[in-house]
Formats: structure tokens, C-alpha cells, sequence
């Protein structure tokens, strides 16, 4: 098989890959259906934590999935990520003991924690500096596609029975298929050719950068209290009388468009910028940030989850981009999964800051949390973007 032709190959496993991301994503539509049905009898905290505990058991598996990747390759670890989150995903529909669900979806974030350095490092891995743009762009598509698919369906799986909406996790049976089939493992002479394509001034080994924890502190405090809006929808859409999960699904999946659009802009967007796409991301995200915080009418909502979805992945594919420039290569996979645990900190964390806001305010609005994360992530977006104008300005002299 031709060099170009594997690499075509590589390139349909990545959007594989990609596709199977957003799985965290089928929970949030159906929270307000499993708060209002299922577990009608716990507390609204309580019910999120079905959700938020896969984000926090996310954050071992991206941190393991590095030396394990190294040892076992791409395919093995595809079969424990993807097949997990569709054995013990499912599983969670035959229960009604939320202690064993909790336990089941702590299995099933570990098994997407293990995910995300698979698909950082393939891109890194497996395509050159000066193509990986363009194949990091069309795979945020295929995440964003993805992630459209898991919110409509699971919205409209919810509307019927909550519990549906578990049996979706199976889907991920079908991108790990077509990453048996199509994906090579590259070998270190596959890989230094790459390089060598484009060659790059980083070391081969070397320990991880300090800037590269500061990317995944950064990332994690803006996931803190941005991930409000994705926890609250259906509760937002339920408070206000904007209507039920399926709208709730469809809203966020406006959100998953926005991760689209990102996708198509981003190879454009990082010729245009040089190095500055990441602030350029940032500024997005507080624009979009504000006007679901403050925007009550349902198109308000509609643009600023779009820019706040065109925004996450801009600054994430940028950001691991920017990790092929500085970062080792032997520490590559090791900062994807630290970036990747940082997000997933702050997206358990969100929980906390949600009840905190209500019980300090007072309110029972699902959008004042929302509102105050605004302040949050405008505060850490703005630091982030200058310190981050100074890395990208020393590292083009």
C-alpha cells in the first residue's frame, strides 16, 4: 500500500476517532428528564453528578492513556476506550440504583479520558506540521458532527424515557470498527519521516513544559464555569417554558454546529492568525459566553452557544497544535492528556460552582449560574490571550 494511500487511511481512523469524543455529551439533554422521572426523588445535585462524575474519572484515564498508548499502540487502546464506554455506557439503562449508575458512568468517563490523548497523538503522530491543520480542522468536524448526532438523539431518546438515552453509548461500536480497519500504527521511522517533512526545533525528549501545564490550569478554570450552560440547558429550557429535553438536545446542538464551524475555520483562521488563533478563540468564547448569559431570547441563546461551540474548538485544536512547537516529542501524548484532564477537572467542579451560585444568591434560576460564570471565563480569557500574544510573538523571533 502507497505511503499517500495509508495516509488517507490514517485520515478516515482520525475522523473515527474524533466522532466517538463528544460521547460525555448524551447526558446532558436528559438531565432534566431523569431529575424530573427517573430520580424524581433526588436532589437536582445528586442527578447532575451522573453526568459530572464521568468528567471527573475522565481526568485518570487521559493521564494513564499516555504510557499506555506507548506500550500498546492505537488499536489496543481504541478497544479498551471505545468498547468500554459502549459496554458500561449501556449497562447504566438496566439499573435504577443511582449508586450503581454512578459507579458505571465513573467507568465509562475513564474510558473517554482514555480517549483523548488517542486522538491528540494521532494527529500528532501521524501527520506533519505543515498538513496537521487542515486534518485537525476536518476532524473537529467529525467531533462536532458527532456531537450534533448525541444531542438530538439523546433529547429526543429522553423525551420517551430517560433511560433510553444510556443505550446510545453503543453507537461508539461503529468508529471503533472503522479504526480497526483502517488505521496503521505507525512506526518510529514513519514517524521521524513526518518530521522530517516539516522539521520541527523541539527535542526528541525532554520534560514537560511549564507553559504547557499553564494551557491546561487555563482551560481547566474556564470549563469550571463554562460548562454551566451545557450542565443547565434543559433546566433553562424547562425554567423559562422554552420547551422539553428535545429542545433542550436541539439548542445544544447548536453548540456542536458551533464546534463545526470551528472545524472549518480553523486552517484558515490559524494561515490568517500565525500564532494568534488561540486569543482569537478566547475572545469568542467571552462574546458567546455573555450572550447565553445574558441574552433571554431563544436566538440570543442560538448565537452565543454558537460562538461559545466555534470557540472551544478553536482554542483546543490550537492549543494541541502548538504543543508539535515547544513540547518534547517523548511528552507529546503526556500534555494532550494533562490539557484533556484540566478540561475534565474543571467539568466535574461545575456541579459545585452551579450549587454554589444558587445557594449564595438565593436564586432557583438555572441561568444565574451561567451568569456568573460569565465573569469567570471573561477573567481567565483575557489572561490566558495576553499571556498567550507573548509566547506566540517570542516564538516567531
Amino acid at each position: 500500500m502507497s505511503y499517500e494511500t495509508q495516509k488517507k487511511r490514517n485520515f478516515i481512523a482520525l475522523l473515527a476517532a474524533y466522532f466517538a469524543a463528544n460521547v460525555i455529551f448524551i447526558m446532558s439533554p436528559a438531565i432534566n428528564a431523569m431529575a424530573t422521572g427517573m430520580f424524581a426523588d433526588k436532589s437536582y445535585t445528586a442527578v447532575l453528578l451522573v453526568s459530572t462524575i464521568s468528567s471527573l474519572c475522565m481526568i485518570p484515564g487521559s493521564l494513564v492513556a499516555g504510557p499506555i498508548l506507548n506500550k500498546i499502540g492505537f488499536k489496543k487502546l481504541a478497544i479498551i476506550s471505545m468498547g468500554g464506554i459502549a459496554i458500561f455506557g449501556a449497562a447504566c439503562a438496566f439499573t435504577n440504583n443511582l449508586y450503581v449508575i454512578y459507579v458505571l458512568r465513573g467507568i465509562v468517563g475513564f474510558c473517554i479520558g482514555l480517549g483523548f490523548p488517542l486522538q491528540g497523538t494521532m494527529s500528532l503522530q501521524l501527520f506533519n506540521d505543515a498538513e496537521r491543520p487542515k486534518y485537525l480542522g476536518w476532524a473537529t468536524v467529525s467531533l462536532a458532527v458527532g456531537s450534533v448526532f448525541y444531542m438530538i438523539v439523546s433529547g429526543y431518546l429522553a423525551d420517551h424515557d430517560a433511560r433510553y438515552s444510556f443505550l446510545l453509548h453503543l453507537i461508539t461500536l461503529v468508529p471503533l470498527a472503522v479504526v480497526l480497519i483502517f488505521l496503521k500504527q505507525p512506526t518510529a521511522e514513519e514517524i521521524a519521516a513526518n518530521n522530517a517533512e516539516s522539521p520541527s526545533r523541539v527535542p526528541e525528549h525532554g520534560k514537560l513544559p511549564g507553559y504547557a501545564i499553564f494551557t491546561a490550569a487555563m482551560f481547566a478554570f474556564i470549563f469550571f464555569t463554562d460548562y454551566t450552560v451545557l450542565l443547565n440547558m434543559s433546566s433553562i429550557c424547562a425554567y423559562e417554558h422554552i420547551g422539553g429535553a428535545t429542545v433542550a438536545g436541539a439548542l445544544l446542538s447548536v453548540y456542536c454546529i458551533g464546534n463545526m464551524c470551528g472545524g472549518f475555520l480553523f486552517n484558515p483562521l490559524s494561515k490568517k492568525t500565525g500564532g494568534f488563533v488561540v486569543p482569537v478563540g478566547l475572545i469568542l468564547w467571552i462574546a458567546g459566553m455573555g450572550m447565553v448569559a445574558f441574552g433571554h431570547s431563544v436566538p440570543s441563546i442560538v448565537i452565543g452557544v454558537l460562538l461559545n461551540g466555534t470557540a472551544v474548538q478553536t482554542v483546543w485544536p490550537g492549543t494541541v497544535n502548538s504543543y508539535s512547537t515547544y513540547v518534547p516529542r517523548d511528552k507529546q501524548s503526556l500534555a494532550v492528556g494533562v490539557f484533556v484532564a484540566g478540561m475534565n477537572i474543571g467539568c466535574f467542579l461545575t456541579t459545585y460552582f452551579i450549587q454554589a451560585v444558587m445557594n449564595f444568591t438565593g436564586s432557583d434560576s438555572p441561568r444565574v449560574p451561567v451568569q456568573y460564570g460569565f465573569v469567570f471565563v471573561a477573567i481567565a480569557g483575557i489572561i490566558w490571550a495576553i499571556v498567550e500574544v507573548g509566547r506566540a510573538r517570542k516564538a516567531a523571533k
